[in-house]
């Protein structure tokens, strides 16, 4: 039998390949009560609900014509946490790349991203998302 810890790191890995997808599936990951907090001081950090997040991840995700890919570098698990590292690979409309290093900290409750921690390059973040 599978355990609760093993399934939950099955949960982010599916979760990532969403992302990376370009599709709009990762939003199943979430339930309406999801928080989504992502560092920084600057209008791509703060707390999201997930319906707030659904416009701003699109605004976000249209920068990228060709989409982002996350690729898992690490992942560690306990229980309903699941730390992943990963490494993001896209270009940007403007031509620059966007090559950040993430680190997330999700926690799942019965098959469901309850809460996602994103901690990022916020400096690669503001000059190449907000032309800082």
């Amino acid at each position: 039998m599978i355990s609760e810890t093993e399934k939950n790191k099955e949960i982010a890995i599916k979760f990532f390949g969403a992302l990376s997808s370009g599709a709009e599936t990762y939003l199943d990951f979430y339930n309406d009560d999801s928080i989504i907090w992502t560092a920084g001081d600057n209008a791509i950090g703060g707390t999201r609900t997930k319906k707030e997040i659904i416009d701003f991840a699109q605004g976000i995700l249209a920068a990228f014509p060709n989409g982002i890919i996350f690729n898992i570098t690490s992942i560690t698990a306990e229980n309903e946490r699941v730390a992943v590292e990963v490494q993001g690979e896209a270009i940007h409309a403007s031509g620059e790349p966007y090559n950040n290093q993430y680190h997330f900290l999700l926690r799942i409750k019965n098959g469901k991203i309850v809460e996602l921690k994103e901690y990022m390059d916020t400096q690669l973040a503001a000059k190449i998302l907000l032309g800082e």
